[in-house]
């Protein structure tokens, strides 16, 4: 019986070792060439993502082979404020990675911000990281970043239902006061947006996009929004453009465009330059006319309140209106002379 057990266990042996598949070991690189070549794109995927979570060396040498190509690395931020410089886009961005160089690109006459940058990390994986949130809060703005290599093309995705326009905004209030008001209402993708590069100063008014149509949405159920006192409106972007159109074509009727404020068919429109804007009205916030317009008239002032910022002085606005609703001039020097008599001819009389 003994001698029978150990038959059966000697040709078990015997089976196992003649059916198993030679070592791994036993084939050649090209061997392992030849196998790899039968396996599409999906399954050489997924044998080299196996390998990287299983194989500290695999990962290493992902790594190092896309760090080759600096597009995988090196990415292009917009929004950002005039007050952010090389060195704060690197703090921020150092967090997830060691970065190569970051810089803010400068108007080379005046040394101001253009209201972007780029960040060249040294690793692809920090890069990688860097964009799975692509919104990043920097300098009281919300700033997006994404591949260089994208190009303009990455932003021609239609945001016309999440982006919303903000009028009035008094210079006083900062961007980060501003941006925090606006985040009650749902997570900001980039704004506030409108920053002037030529003066390095707010507009006056400013573009907020979120990342839901339901944040945009509960901004504007309340187009009215008071912060420290001061009123600012706001609608959907789209909405602001049509309005504003219809602005340009009324302008003749008021005598052009020069700034100040004007009531009339339950809007006001006050300086915001460029472009003028409307918005519903908040109460008596009457004053200078536009030009030749009989609907100007009331007080005139050269300060918009709401704005607490002075009108230009090639403004019209703070000149007194005549009677017929023009504009008087400034020193009676300036008067147009009045044409004078021509003198009566003399006729002689015939035969002379």
């Amino acid at each position: 019986m003994e001698s029978q057990t150990k038959t059966n266990a000697e040709a078990n042996r015997n089976t196992t070792a003649t059916d198993s598949p030679p070592p791994f070991s036993t084939l050649s690189p090209h061997d392992i060439h030849q196998m790899l070549q039968q396996f599409d794109h999906d399954q050489l995927l997924n044998l080299l993502h196996s390998a990287a979570l299983r194989h500290a060396d695999v990962r290493l040498a992902i790594r190092d082979l896309s760090d080759l190509d600096i597009t995988f690395r090196r990415l292009y931020v917009r929004s950002l404020g005039g007050e952010t410089t090389s060195e704060t886009l690197h703090r921020v961005f150092s967090s997830f990675g060691e970065i190569e160089e970051a810089i803010v690109i400068v108007e080379k006459s005046t040394g101001k911000s253009k209201g972007f940058g780029f960040v060249t990390f040294k690793h692809m994986d920090g890069a990688y990281l860097a964009l799975k949130n692509p919104s990043k809060r920097i300098n009281g703005r919300m700033t997006i970043s994404h591949l260089a290599s994208a190009g303009v093309s990455h932003w021609d995705d239609d945001v016309s239902s999440r982006k919303i326009f903000v009028a009035n905004i008094p210079f006083v209030i900062p961007p980060g006061k501003l941006l925090n008001h606006f985040l009650r209402y749902g997570e900001v993708e980039e704004g506030p947006l409108a920053f002037d590069r030529a003066c390095g100063r707010e507009k006056g008014f400013a573009f907020f996009i979120y990342k839901t149509e339901e944040g945009a949405e509960a901004a504007i159920r309340e187009p009215l929004k008071v912060i420290d006192g001061y009123k600012m409106h706001c609608r959907l972007s789209v909405e602001y453009k049509k309005l504003n159109a219809q602005t340009q074509m009324m302008a003749p009727e008021y005598g052009g465009y020069g700034g100040g404020f004007y009531q009339g068919q339950g809007y006001t429109a006050f300086y915001v330059p460029p472009p003028m804007v409307l918005v519903p009205q908040f109460g008596d916030t009457s004053g200078g006319g536009y030009g030749g317009s009989s609907r100007g008239g009331g007080s005139s002032s050269n300060v918009d309140p709401r704005r607490a910022a002075p009108l230009p002085p090639s403004s019209s606005v703070g000149a007194p209106a005549t009677a017929s609703g023009s504009q008087s001039q400034g020193s009676s020097s300036h008067h147009e002379q009045q044409p004078q008599p021509k003198p009566a001819r003399k006729r002689l009389p015939r035969g002379m």
